[in-house]
């Protein structure tokens, strides 16, 4: 695990993204909480590839310590905001509804501050017209 955080920490971005997936694959609680500094810094690099590894891997992350992950939000709101990098958007706007799904309240605001924005990646697009359509079910029933 040391030579993969030290891959973490270089300056190859193909290493960087590579040790963060399998990192992420292999971490546990004390790991996790070792490194989650530089999984921050991950999701807000300037490098797409490096951005989307790391908010994947916090999708996987979500299933074994949503407590962790559920820090990160402000990280993932940068990386959701990037114009710059398409699947960068996709995947944040996917984990940050992976966060906030049990809170209806969390969404409808997620769903209403995000269709005011532009997004530039046709998938986000998508997951937000889904998110919409969810949104809008769950209020007609109630």
């Amino acid at each position: 695990t040391s030579t993969l955080t030290k891959d973490m920490n270089g300056g190859n971005d193909l290493f960087k993204a590579n040790a963060i997936r399998v990192l992420c694959s292999i971490a546990d609680t004390a790991m996790l909480t070792a490194i989650e500094r530089y999984l921050k810094q991950a999701i807000v690099d300037k490098q797409p590839l490096v951005s989307s590894a790391a908010l994947v891997a916090g999708a996987k992350l979500m299933k074994t310590n949503p407590e962790v992950v559920k820090r990160w939000v402000n990280e993932i709101n940068t990386a959701a905001q990037d114009k710059s990098a398409q699947m960068v958007q996709y995947h944040a706007l996917s984990l940050l509804y992976s966060i906030k799904k049990q809170d209806k309240l969390a969404v409808s605001k997620l769903v209403a501050t995000l269709s005011k924005t532009q997004l530039k990646s046709p998938l986000a697009q998508c997951l937000l017209i889904r998110y919409t359509v969810t949104v809008m079910a769950e209020s007609s029933q109630q």
